[in-house]
């Protein structure tokens, strides 16, 4: 994506729609540097009237149009700062809430190949760079070109052949900041790698504590953060020192044109072609235009950071995502509950298998577990119901629908999901429970919990329902956690209930509460089970074992034991 290209892009989706504003701070820009020339052009009356005319009465005056002159550049000042901070935070607040958005409703695929770290430095890092280059960066640019304008004017109209010497270096300056941009973009863009580098390890070392800690590897953790640290802090510097050496060698670039300047008016004044009141003026507009020009020089550095960011979120928000609901996709309403795969094949890469052509049937109303060794694809396989993946081929039918025919709404709704590590956020435990029903009653939060065993320890709680759980529930056990998660699954009421090792992570006593609450959960649904645990799934209506991504049995209980298959092979490795 070309510079270009993203201007064009943040006009149209971000900038346009801020117009009215943007063009009420233009005006206040127009109106300080207008205050600018003003201020430069009164010196020439200044000296013209007082010192050599004498003139009592403009000695009130003149300072008085200069007190007057600056009062409304300050007002003005006040307001276009005002206007363009509103709108630069508008900016950032709709780019950000776009990439959540992306990242909220993005399918497991596209999460798995976008790193964490690297996207919380794109939402918080390269906004703020896009918008700094944007709204303030290239409103400043135009504020600063139109005072460089009126400044101009105010040195043409005192004399041409000055103006024309004093802006000499502008073509060597505007060279200067053009290599500096591409310096600056380069070190920005490996800034911004770095960041996410360094997100993804705090990311893994805040979720990963207790592994560093047992392991002994806490100076190793220190050692690699600070690394990166430093790799980030030597980019940052080498990005600053770039945009810094724009000024001074803007500065010295710039005063070959006022010295310049300065012989030249002084050859002619010594000759008395040149009056002092004319000089004085041409003076202090050239002096004046110096800060703009020194600022315009640096802009393009900025800017070029800000392409290198706008470019990378772009590119984030642009990547294309695997599951896409269809334009006419319909609503899904669960009669039966019947589910089919239908020769159903899986590669999250496009390379590598994960399933192959599986074909089974869950009937209505019944429990069906998969089992198999690790990596045999039975969590994939469980995944594909509610749309977390698309098939390679094949189908996937509810109550003979294909789930790509149906809104992704309606599908999710009809399916409950109890996963190995129960997901909970930190807010109270009603808040938990009613996740997924948000106008839920306390009448229909408490019989949820009472169904899942839940309740009883909730109530012991000094706040009961109220009871803030913390980040990831780390207040609660392990199998108070998953009770919380099952009351959540009654109370969403699904007609399709996946339970991914709800129960393998869980002492005795807890996989007790918790595998009675299940039982309550699983009655008139369609369920799915996969089971680590095999003693938990004797009573299924059907077992499927899954090894290499086929199916290898499909039976009861009793009858896979007696094909004496993998799953006796299982079952026997367990007892």
């Amino acid at each position: 994506m070309t510079n270009s290209e993203i201007l064009k892009r943040l006009f149209k989706e971000n900038i346009k729609p801020q117009l009215s504003k943007l063009s009420t701070s233009f005006i206040f820009m127009v109106i300080i540097a207008l205050a600018t020339g003003a201020t430069a052009w009164l010196l020439d009356p200044a000296i013209e009237k007082i010192f050599l005319e004498r003139d009592a009465q403009m000695v009130v005056l003149i300072p008085l149009g200069v007190i007057g002159i600056l009062f409304i550049k300050g007002l003005a000042t006040f307001f276009q700062v005002s206007i363009l901070t509103e709108v630069g935070q508008k900016i950032i607040a709709d780019i950000q809430i776009k990439m959540f958005t992306k990242i909220t409703y993005a399918d497991l695929g596209w999460l798995q190949i976008n790193h964490s770290g690297k996207i919380i430095a794109n939402f918080l890092y390269d906004v703020n760079l896009l918008q700094s280059a944007v709204s303030d960066n290239l409103a400043n640019t135009f504020r600063n070109l139109l005072t460089l304008i009126c400044l101009l004017g105010v040195m043409f109209y005192q004399d041409i052949t000055l103006s024309l010497i004093a802006l000499i270096a502008i073509p060597l300056v505007a060279l200067l900041s053009k290599r500096l941009g591409k310096r600056t973009k380069k070190a920005s863009t490996g800034t911004q790698i770095e960041t996410g580098v360094l997100a993804s390890l705090l990311t893994e070392n805040l979720d990963g504590t207790r592994i560093v800690k047992a392991y002994q590897q806490e100076e190793a953790e220190i050692k690699k953060v600070s690394q990166s640290i430093y790799r980030r802090m030597q980019l940052l510097i080498k990005t600053t020192k770039t945009k810094a050496a724009a000024a001074p060698f803007s500065e010295f670039l710039a005063g070959f044109g006022i010295a310049g300047a300065m012989y030249y008016a002084g050859i002619r004044g010594i000759q008395g072609e040149l009056p002092l009141n004319e000089f004085i003026s041409f003076l202090g507009a050239m002096m004046l235009a110096f800060q703009p020009l020194r600022s315009l020089a640096q802009a393009n550095t900025i800017m070029q950071e800000g392409f290198a960011a706008g470019k990378r979120v772009f590119d984030l928000l642009d990547q294309p995502l695997e599951v896409i609901e269809k334009n006419n996709a319909k609503e899904l309403i669960v009669k039966n509950g019947e589910i089919i795969f239908k020769d159903v094949s899986l590669s999250y890469d496009k390379k590598n298998t994960v399933l192959r052509n599986i074909n089974f049937k869950l009937e209505p109303n019944s429990i069906t577990a998969l089992v198999g060794p690790s990596g045999s694809g039975k969590t994939s396989t469980l995944n594909l119901i509610p749309r977390f993946y698309d098939p390679l081929n094949g189908e996937i039918l509810i109550d003979g629908i294909s789930t790509k025919d149906v809104t992704l709404y309606s599908l999710r709704s009809s399916v409950a999901l109890v996963s190995q590590e129960p997901i909970l956020f930190d807010l109270s435990i009603r808040d938990n429970i009613s996740y997924g029903k948000k106008d839920a009653g306390e009448e229909e939060i408490i019989a949820a919990a009472k169904l899942a065993s839940a309740d009883e320890f909730i109530l012991n709680f000094p706040n009961g329902y109220e009871t803030m759980i913390g980040e990831k529930g780390y207040s609660l056990s392990g199998g108070q956690k998953q009770r919380i998660s099952i009351a959540r699954a009654f109370l969403k009421n699904a007609p399709i209930l996946l339970l991914d090792e709800a129960t393998s992570s869980l002492d005795s006593e807890s996989e007790y509460e918790v595998q009675k609450a299940i039982s309550t959960l699983m009655k008139d649904r369609t369920t799915l089970v996969i089971a680590h645990r095999l003693s938990t799934i004797e009573n299924a209506n059907k077992i499927i074992v899954l090894d290499n991504g086929i199916i290898e049995e499909t039976g009861t209980h009793k009858e896979l034991i007696q094909n004496s298959g993998l799953y006796k092979r299982l079952y026997e490795r367990q007892f």
